[in-house]
């Protein structure tokens, strides 16, 4: 799902999902859901088939919350985490996990903030602790802040040198011209250079609350251990309420969706020996009836070596170097993005053959073979996230910081293998039009 990440690559990552552990047991079976005296969330799932236990800290503080001018803050105050607390140093923080053999890590997305340890069994409270002392007592010392902007302005910059980054980044800024999911998620260089230490403290102190996070404990540890230790770690998380335009953001998300009254083409020139295309077509949040559908129809266009797009464009026509679509979930308003890399004299026949695929979609039904086999291999996907104890523990908080409550995990194949047809020729009908189509060219000679 993703690679295994050193505390320094933890500090500069931003990633979406949760990298892979050794493996370990299947899926649980039971999970208890709690909600403690100061309103966190707690999660608790047992497996006594591996003498592991892995936390997560999911927090609803990734970019979403940012306000205007903020990108990037969200993933700042998450590398700020691991540098230090009042309690321990850096090099502490990653001795006390290291020394029991254990790992942590941190990640940063659009809807949310990770913190994620995994150890023997016997050091779960040692890794509770750790962690509730990121999310209670970061220290934003200034020297350290100064030091982790050099970092991500490095990261910044060299994002901007990828073209294959740039052009999807190019392409969500016009689907989301007036949302925070438009910048970068690692921010700007002018975003990052202007953030002082009390803009990362007023953000840290404002959305690292008990009643804003959930924690999720998987492994070999009873329900009833679990839920004591959580209690005793995590007892002084703060409490409080969000902001008001939080509370009002999902309103104010259904009055600013993107609605393209058309097309939309942004283009830009690169040294780059390619030429780069994302298509994106506003497409909706999580909890829509439309999800199960859109996954399915994002899995027949791009979703793998027998996707349309691939089999069409690249193996019959050979026209690209590499091609596919992503279907992303989030809370508030998503984006479907067909993306390819092409040889620049290839151009105007890979973007009108993309095209040509997500039409055909909407004309005429899929063949129930090929509906079978993107339904299988969703459920198949859905059931290999899952080997770890670590992926495990991940998507039940992911899903219940979503919204859709941890019960979503177990509900997805079946969603999945309900989808008909119909179903995905409607939502192409209804989602794949006006897109927001972003290119990046070489320099003309």
């Amino acid at each position: 799902m993703r690679a295994r990440l050193t505390l320094l690559a933890l500090l500069l990552t931003i990633a979406v999902l949760v990298p892979p552990a050794s493996p370990t047991a299947a899926q649980n079976t039971a999970v208890s859901r709690h909600i403690l005296p100061n309103g966190l969330t707690v999660l608790i799932s047992e497996n006594q088939n591996a003498d592991l236990v892995a936390v997560q800290v999911l927090t609803k503080a990734g970019q979403r919350m940012a306000e205007p001018g903020q990108a990037g803050i969200a993933a700042f105050v998450t590398a700020m985490l691991p540098r230090g607390t009042q309690r321990r140093s850096a090099q502490e923080i990653a001795l006390a996990l290291e020394s029991v053999g254990g790992t942590i890590g941190t990640t940063t997305g659009h809807d949310y903030t990770q913190l994620s340890t995994i150890t023997p069994a016997r050091h779960a409270n040692l890794a509770l602790d750790v962690l509730a002392d990121m999310v209670t007592g970061a220290r934003f010392d200034p020297a350290d802040i100064e030091t982790q902007r050099r970092i991500t302005l490095s990261v910044v910059r060299q994002r901007l040198d990828q073209p294959s980054i740039r052009v999807q980044e190019l392409a969500a800024g016009g689907v989301y011209p007036h949302h925070p999911y438009g910048p970068p998620l690692a921010g700007t260089v002018e975003s990052i250079s202007s953030f002082t230490r009390d803009d990362l403290l007023r953000f840290y102190q404002t959305f690292y609350l008990a009643s804003n996070m959930v924690v999720v404990v998987t492994g070999n540890l009873t329900q009833e251990m679990a839920r004591a230790s959580v209690q005793r770690a995590f007892a002084g998380v703060r409490t409080g309420e969000l902001p008001r335009r939080v509370r009002l953001l999902p309103a104010v998300e259904k009055a600013l969706a993107p609605r393209p009254a058309g097309p939309v083409e942004i283009r830009a020139t690169q040294r780059t020996g390619a030429a780069w295309i994302a298509i994106s077509y506003p497409a909706p949040e999580i909890d829509h009836r439309d999800w199960a559908a859109l996954r399915v129809l994002d899995t027949v266009l791009g979703g793998g070596l027998s996707s349309r797009l691939f089999t069409e464009i690249r193996e019959r026509q050979g026209l690209v170097y590499s091609i596919n679509s992503t279907y992303l979930t989030r809370i508030g308003p998503s984006m479907l993005t067909l993306f390819a890399a092409t040889d620049a004299s290839n151009l105007t026949r890979v973007l009108e053959g993309m095209l040509r695929e997500a039409t055909r979609l909407a004309e005429a039904p899929v063949g129930d073979d090929e509906l079978e086999r993107a339904r299988n291999q969703l459920i198949g996907i859905h059931a290999l996230n899952h080997e770890d104890l670590r992926n495990q523990a991940f998507l039940l908080g992911w899903y219940e910081i979503l919204g859709v409550g941890y019960q979503f995990d177990r509900r997805v194949p079946d969603l999945i293998s309900k989808v008909t047809a119909e179903d995905v020729q409607r939502v192409a009908r209804t989602y794949l039009k006006n897109p927001v189509t972003a290119i990046i060219v070489p320099p003309a000679r």
